[in-house]
C-alpha cells in the first residue's frame, strides 16, 4: 500500500488572505532563484488559485496518476496569526470530514485547531469523536510551542482516542510565520509524557534534522516524514540520501514515513516523480549508501498503515 501521509487539501475560504499572500510572496522568491521572473500578483491571482480543490477531486485524480493508495489530509488553523478565514475552524474540521466520507478509501483526514483557541478542546473532541477524523495536526510556527499548556490539555484529550498526533517542524516559513516554534526539542517534553501517543514530526525537521534523529532515537513514540525534501531530492540527491540514510539507522526504518506536502511543492516536482525517487533508492543511491526493498515498503506505506490502524 502506497501512503501520502502529509498533505494539504486547499480552499480560498479555508485560510486568511494573508497567508495566501505569504504563500504568493514565497512562490516569487522560488521562482527567481531557478531564474524564473513572475509578478507577486501575477502569482496572487494565477498560481495560487491553481491550489484550490475544496473537495479533493484533484487530489484523487493526482493519486491515481501516482498510484497513490491512501493521502492524508492535513488541515491548518492560522486564524490567531493572520485573523480569521471566512470559514470558520470548526467548519473547516467539518469539510475535511465530509471529503473523508466522500472517499473513505482513499482518504484519511486530520483535525486541527490552535491550541490557544478557549473551545480548543470541545473542538477536537467533536472533530475526532463525532466526526471521525483520524488524528491531530499541529502548525506551531502560527506561533506556540508544543510543549505549551495548551497543547498539553489538547494532548490529554487526544490521548484517549489513541490516534496519532502530526507536528509540523523545521518548516521554512516566510513572516510572520516564525521557525523558532517548529524546534524539534519542544516535542521531547510530549513524547515523554505522552508515551502512547505516536507524535509525528513533519518534513524531517530540515535544518534540525540532526536534533530530531538525535532527540528521538530512544523515544520510540516519535517518528517523521519526509515532505516537502522533493527540492533536496532532486538537486543534491546523495545529501537526500545521506539525511534519509541517518534517520533510518537512528530512528529505525519502522519509524520513517513518505509524504508529499502537496500540494504546495507540486509546480518543482509531482507526487509520482517523488515517489519514483523513493521507489528506486535500492537501485540508485549513491555508492556507499544503500537501501533495502523492505526499508523503501516501509516508508513508502507500511509505516503509515501500522500508525493509521488501516
Amino acid at each position: 500500500m502506497i501512503i501520502d501521509f502529509h498533505y494539504h487539501v486547499l480552499a480560498e475560504d479555508w485560510y486568511p488572505e494573508g497567508w495566501w499572500q505569504a504563500i504568493a510572496g514565497t512562490y516569487v522568491h522560488g521562482l527567481r532563484s531557478v531564474g524564473l521572473q513572475m509578478g507577486f500578483e501575477a502569482v496572487r491571482e494565477t498560481m495560487i488559485p491553481s491550489l484550490w480543490d475544496p473537495e479533493g477531486e484533484t487530489l484523487i485524480a493526482e493519486m491515481d496518476e501516482a498510484g497513490i493508495d491512501r493521502t492524508v489530509i492535513l488541515p491548518m488553523d492560522f486564524g490567531f496569526l493572520f485573523g480569521e478565514p471566512k470559514l470558520s475552524i470548526e467548519e473547516q474540521n467539518r469539510a475535511f470530514a465530509d471529503i473523508q466520507k466522500m472517499h473513505p478509501d482513499r482518504i484519511v483526514a486530520f483535525a486541527t485547531v490552535d491550541p490557544r483557541r478557549a473551545n480548543a478542546v470541545a473542538l477536537i473532541e467533536r472533530a475526532i469523536g463525532d466526526w471521525e477524523l483520524k488524528g491531530l495536526n499541529l502548525y506551531p510556527a502560527a506561533g506556540f510551542y508544543p510543549n505549551a499548556r495548551e497543547t498539553y490539555s489538547l494532548l490529554e484529550r487526544v490521548s484517549r482516542f489513541g490516534v496519532p498526533v502530526v507536528v509540523h517542524t523545521g518548516q521554512m516559513a516566510p513572516a510572520p510565520l516564525r521557525i523558532k516554534h517548529g524546534d524539534p526539542i519542544y516535542l521531547d517534553d510530549l513524547l515523554v509524557d505522552f508515551p502512547d501517543v505516536t507524535i509525528v514530526a513533519a518534513h524531517m525537521s530540515f535544518g534540525w534534522h540532526e536534533e530530531l534523529i538525535h532527540m528521538g532515537a530512544l523515544k520510540f513514540n516519535l517518528a517523521t516524514d519526509i515532505s516537502a525534501w522533493q527540492d533536496v531530492a532532486s538537486s543534491r540527491y546523495r545529501l537526500f540520501c545521506e539525511r534519509l540514510r541517518a534517520a533510518l539507522d537512528r530512528l529505525g526504518p519502522e519509524r520513517v514515513l513518505w509524504g508529499t506536502d502537496g500540494p504546495l511543492p507540486r509546480l518543482l516536482m509531482s507526487s509520482k516523480d517523488y515517489l519514483q525517487i523513493i521507489r528506486s533508492l535500492p537501485e540508485k543511491a549513491p555508492d556507499g549508501i544503500v537501501f533495502t526493498e523492505e526499508e523503501v515498503s516501509a516508508i513508502q506505506g507500511g509505516n503509515a498503515a501500522r500508525i493509521l490502524g488501516l
